[in-house]
């Protein structure tokens, strides 16, 4: 892209595809189980990695569309086994475009739409309010399930009031705030999944997924920060989110 000098929404695009095509490769390479009402019965992938990517280096709405496809891909070359948790749970096909929606509002704290500015993380953080009072209307007895949400929610909150500016030169250890509450919104749309569509009970919530999603999560935050490090270092400042 250097030698052509490629403009910067042409140099978006192309890093766009190449997540895009990351993610659905990462959907084959298994990180844990996916815990049921009857037990393991998929895998979840090293794919939620990438998943706050998209929001964090294309910003919130091309972040989101091509959150879309990649859900999408993920989808599609998952069926040759079975399709994984994608159509296990269906709402988590977009569970990327959700984290990189929310992510990349997160970014900034304020984002032009429409000409009007909006407080990006403020949509965050009542993104997430809504996904913990709909969990905990149901699953209520196991009410510690949604820590990690709240977590993400404080996280949201402050990024409202403290600006963040990524430097390239400094540690990847700046985008774990950031990674993590990606990582969490991508685990939303599984999560809301599990409680309206699988009906799954409290107590695998409580004492079978929980811990599961806790290492999952950590995992997805530490290797996503890593690779975004990694892949904003090598574009600078080049994409404006």
């Amino acid at each position: 892209m250097e030698l052509v000098g490629a403009a910067s929404e042409t140099k978006k695009t192309s890093v766009g595809i190449v997540l895009v095509a990351l993610y659905a490769v990462l959907a084959l390479l298994p990180m844990s189980g996916f815990i049921g009402a009857a037990g393991f019965s998929s895998i979840l992938s090293f794919a939620i990695c990438v998943a706050p990517l998209l929001g964090i280096i294309l910003g919130p709405w091309k972040g989101f569309g091509f959150g879309v496809i990649a859900g999408i891909a993920a989808t599609v070359v998952s069926l040759p086994i079975g399709g994984g948790v994608y159509l296990i749970i269906p709402t988590t096909i977009i569970g990327p475009a959700v984290a990189a929606l929310f992510t990349g509002l997160s970014l900034r704290r304020t984002t032009e739409v429409g000409g009007f500015r909006i407080p990006g993380p403020i949509f965050t953080a009542v993104y997430l309010i809504i996904i913990i009072c709909l969990y905990e209307i149901r699953v209520y007895n196991a009410w510690w399930f949604m820590l990690p949400y709240v977590l993400a929610l404080i996280v949201a909150l402050i990024l409202q009031v403290r600006k963040f500016d990524f430097d390239p030169n400094r540690t990847y250890v700046q985008l774990i705030p950031l990674t993590f509450m990606g990582a969490m919104i991508d685990h939303s749309m599984m999560a809301m999944g599990s409680v309206y569509l699988l009906e799954i009970p409290a107590a695998v919530f409580g004492f079978g997924i929980f811990p599961a999603m806790v290492i999952e999560r950590t995992i997805a935050t530490l290797v996503g920060s890593l690779l975004g490090f990694v892949v904003l270092k090598l574009i600078g400042n080049e994409i404006e989110t």
